[in-house]
């Protein structure tokens, strides 16, 4: 399965600005039509249950996305299920791939946070990232994995300008060390 991590984060490599887990505000209009773009291109989307808690007001369902918020207490969200559509797991993420894999799909998209990233980075789980990088400095805030003991190789295929203001959108395969 092709598993595509897509990030925004600031020239100094911030993904949330300081503590707020909402990027909507400091995010250019461009990367989130980049973003939008993505999602209606994917029917399978994962996040972390702190992206989804930042984000759970501006998700719109839809019958031909499903989105899965990874959690260690899924039995807190039963009310906010919505089959097909919106569910929680407390899966690893290997588990969870072989799962989706079994339903028929072969490509996800995993948005976030940077525990989630991590987990499925260190499984060598994702095959691409597609990372925008916003000309801002934040100073403190959270980073794209929660770990700083990582060393994986990247190989850039593709760059773009998406303003003026000097937003770029990177996408990269990744390089696992055998």
């Amino acid at each position: 399965m092709r598993i595509i991590l897509v990030m925004v984060q600031t020239v100094d490599g911030k993904t949330t600005f300081w503590h707020e887990p909402e990027i909507h505000g400091w995010s250019s209009p461009e990367d989130q039509v980049h973003f939008h773009s993505l999602i209606m291109n994917h029917t399978l989307l994962v996040m972390g249950r702190k992206t989804y808690e930042g984000v759970k007001d501006k998700i719109r369902l839809s019958s031909h996305i499903r989105r899965i918020v990874l959690t260690q207490r899924p039995e807190d969200f039963t009310h906010s299920e919505v089959k097909g559509q919106l569910e929680f797991s407390d899966e690893l993420p290997v588990d969870l791939v072989r799962r989706m894999e079994a339903h028929g799909y072969t490509s996800m998209m995993l948005v976030g946070g940077s525990e989630v990233n991590e987990a499925f980075l260190s499984a060598k789980l994702i095959t691409d990232c597609y990372i925008t990088i916003e000309p801002k400095f934040f100073g403190n805030g959270k980073s794209i994995f929660a770990s700083t003991n990582i060393d994986i190789s990247l190989r850039l295929i593709d760059m773009k300008r998406l303003n003026d203001q000097g937003t770029v959108l990177l996408r990269y395969t990744i390089e696992y060390e055998h």
